[in-house]
């Protein structure tokens, strides 16, 4: 057993799960009726306006929610049930047990938002025709790569994790600092800081933050800029350049690394305690 059958068999029991799918018709609805309720007269579906950011918004509550809840509540699930650790008996590597699993949800969450994205902006584009496919592609991307990073989280969750409802409100916690109170946190912080220190902040605090990341590169890269306004110009000339899309990969790479390890390392020691 390696970590391609770990993930095929993750995969297989997430997609007959009820829950998978009522997720993925309740995305597609609020994406068609988003898009569909958002048009901006003749300004169509190009740059940064109130229909992709509305999109956005979606995204940046939507698909944090469900990653967090599916992955954290399958994993606990299996704790629950001895699967994992029957699993771990078997002569594999804990690396290979946590690719495949990650591999296997990330897999599941991306045919929620093929599926339900994808089909209610499918419709939008047939609707109208100003419609960009670019845009689109962006937004699709943008959001599996935001799945990703949050199913990395949720792995870590239903590790530390002892039963499905401590997985459900550690995950609806770690759902609410992200994308309610994150911003808040911020301004609260800001208020003790000297004026020429909000913008150090305010770049640092990018990183620190998965949803952030991916809103703050979502506006950029649809040419939105100017939403941040005339005192955050410094931050959109340097986060839009170069050394802005290096960090950002780095940051994504290190969302999706870093939980993974940890998680490692965790289910290492449970075995060596439990020997």
């Amino acid at each position: 057993m390696n970590a391609y059958h770990i993930g095929r068999q993750q995969l297989t029991l997430i997609l007959r799960s009820k829950w998978l799918l009522g997720f993925g018709l309740l995305f597609m609805f609020l994406a068609f009726f988003v898009t569909y309720f958002s048009q901006t007269g003749n300004t169509g579906f190009d740059g940064f306006n109130r229909m992709t950011a509305s999109l956005l918004n979606l995204n940046l509550l939507m698909i944090p929610l469900i990653s967090l809840l599916m992955g954290s509540m399958f994993l606990a699930g299996e704790k629950e049930d001895s699967g994992l650790q029957l699993l771990l008996t078997y002569p594999i590597y804990v690396k290979s047990v946590l690719i495949g699993k990650y591999a296997g949800l990330f897999v599941a969450l991306s045919v929620v938002l093929t599926g339900g994205y994808g089909i209610a902006l499918l419709s939008m584009y047939l609707i109208n025709s100003h419609v960009s496919l670019i845009v689109i592609l962006k937004f699709y991307l943008l959001s599996l790569l935001l799945s990703g990073m949050f199913v990395a989280l949720s792995i870590l969750i239903g590790i530390l994790s002892k039963s499905r409802i401590q997985a459900l409100g550690l995950s609806l916690v770690v759902w609410a600092i992200f994308t309610l109170f994150y911003e808040f946190m911020l301004m609260g912080i800001s208020l003790f800081l000297p004026k020429q220190s909000i913008l150090l902040m305010l770049s640092v605090a990018i990183f620190l933050n998965p949803a952030e990341l991916i809103r703050v590169w979502s506006i950029l890269s649809l040419d939105g800029a100017s939403v941040f306004g005339p005192g955050l110009y410094d931050l959109t000339v340097w986060a839009s350049g170069g050394l802005g899309t290096l960090l950002f990969i780095a940051s994504s790479c290190l969302w999706i690394a870093v939980p993974l390890i940890i998680t490692g390392h965790s289910i290492k020691r449970g075995i060596k305690n439990d020997g």
